[in-house]
């Protein structure tokens, strides 16, 4: 009975030791994860569109030439009305980080028009590692390192 009982609390200590690690691991996974994959997420309001068939965005690295169109996949779709605007998002993921970025929006009307709001240009530096990467990280590794050690002592006192 007791050589059973000392079976069962090394598979106990094993597989703390054993999710401890995949903690780790998930930690890390994400860490490179987000690194290799950084994203800029460009919001705008309109307070009324009249006439707007859509939205170009404009990037680029220096503030006298943003002429590098962001949505390359067609333009971004108006759904706003003449009397109240509308909230856009949009996820810029052909980004580099470490690299500071200028973003300006250009409004395309149907009748062919456009108007470039070249004062409200933004700058938008892309991180190493956001807050939120660094708090899910941290609190993996810290949960991961927890798990370890007890099963390490759960091991060491059979």
């Amino acid at each position: 009975m007791e050589q059973m009982i000392t079976t069962q609390q090394r598979q106990s200590s094993r597989l703390l030791i054993a999710l401890g690690g995949l903690w780790l691991i998930i930690a890390a996974a994400y860490l490179v994860y987000q690194l290799a994959n950084p994203t800029v997420e460009v919001r705008w309001e309109t307070a009324t569109e009249i006439q707007t068939a859509g939205f170009n965005l404009f990037r680029g690295t220096n503030p006298d030439d943003i002429s590098s169109i962001v949505n390359q996949d067609g333009l971004i779709a108006s759904h706003g009305e003449a009397v109240s605007g509308a909230t856009y998002t949009y996820i810029d993921n052909s980004v580099e980080v470490g690299q500071t970025y200028y973003y300006m929006l250009e409004e395309i009307e149907y009748d062919g028009g456009t108007n470039r709001y070249d004062a409200d240009m933004f700058t938008y530096k892309v991180p190493y590692v956001t807050l939120f990467t660094a708090v899910i990280t941290a609190a993996s590794l810290i949960v991961g390192l927890a798990l370890i050690v007890t099963g390490l002592k759960e091991d060491r006192n059979l």
